[in-house]
């Protein structure tokens, strides 16, 4: 099945000719993910140092990005002392490649998602011998209608924060990184 294996590249702004026809869905959530890296939201986050990668298949196609970076946050929500998290703006897939490939283990989704997690797990051993204060928490806000969304993060061990609900009814997740 190496066929599926998806390939991820640091995002740069010269990818972004690669993004034509690019879209995530016409769902809002979908509408917000392509907006996003297409526009200047992908290049506003790169200078805030957000890691940003761009997800290929073997015949070089553009199947979907994610992206990470540590943000000081309230926690626990919605009124703790700041405290530094990672946290996932956006993660995309083209909606050509939405439940694809059949196969589970191969799902460019799971895919996606396997690399970002390991890549959040690097990060943080690298700030925990930098720094000597590793994150304990990866976080992301998702819409609540977007069941598949969730379920995804679910099976990744992500889990919804109680009756937390951010700007334009958004949802947070957390899963937890260190003990």
């Amino acid at each position: 099945m190496d066929e599926f294996e998806l390939f991820a590249d640091e995002f740069t702004e010269a990818d972004q000719e690669d993004l034509v026809g690019f879209s995530c869905g016409d769902s809002t959530s979908g509408r917000l993910c392509t907006e996003w890296i297409s526009g200047s939201g992908v290049l506003d986050s790169l200078k805030r140092k957000t890691k940003v990668w761009i997800y290929r298949n073997q015949t070089e196609n553009v199947v979907g990005y994610s992206s990470v970076g540590f943000v000081k946050w309230h926690w626990p929500l919605p009124d703790g002392a700041y405290t530094t998290v990672l946290y996932i703006p956006m993660i995309g897939i083209d909606q050509r490649y939405h439940g694809q490939p059949p196969e589970k283990e191969w799902r460019y989704s799971h895919q996606i998602m396997n690399h970002l997690i390991s890549s959040c797990h690097r990060m943080n051993g690298e700030r925990k011998q930098e720094l000597k204060q590793p994150v304990e928490w990866l976080t992301l806000k998702v819409l609540p209608d977007n069941a598949g969304a969730i379920r995804l993060y679910n099976q990744f061990g992500f889990e919804l924060i109680g009756n937390i609900e951010q700007k334009h009814g958004l949802r947070v997740m957390k899963h937890r990184l260190a003990e």
